[in-house]
């Protein structure tokens, strides 16, 4: 055997590994264990692999990052309210400038 083809094997099967462990990681217990989580009080009878829970586990993600934006957003404008302050400036809100 070749050393390519040797080479070439070890590339794939490490790609494979870590594929494996994206989808592992990141669908099973990330997507569907918050799923799982958000469905196993109101549904008694609940499939752990199946759609629902996969479809609320996506759709809790998508809200947990809208959300985490949202207030990120807002912490950016009061650092720079803060920061316009301790400068010694005042905040206009109308214009959302800092005016020394």
């Amino acid at each position: 055997m070749p050393i390519g083809e040797i080479a070439g094997d070890m590339v794939v099967g490490i790609f494979r590994l870590i594929g494996s462990f994206i989808v592992d990681v990141i669908f099973e217990i990330l997507v569907k264990g918050l799923g799982y989580l958000i469905c196993r009080p109101f549904l008694k009878s609940i499939d752990p692999d199946g759609i629902v829970v996969v479809l609320v586990g996506f759709v809790a993600w998508i809200i947990l990052l809208f959300t985490g934006h949202i207030v990120y957003q807002y912490v950016l404008g009061q650092i720079e309210i803060d920061r316009c302050i301790d400068a010694g400036g005042r905040f206009n809100d109308s214009i959302n400038k800092c005016e020394l």
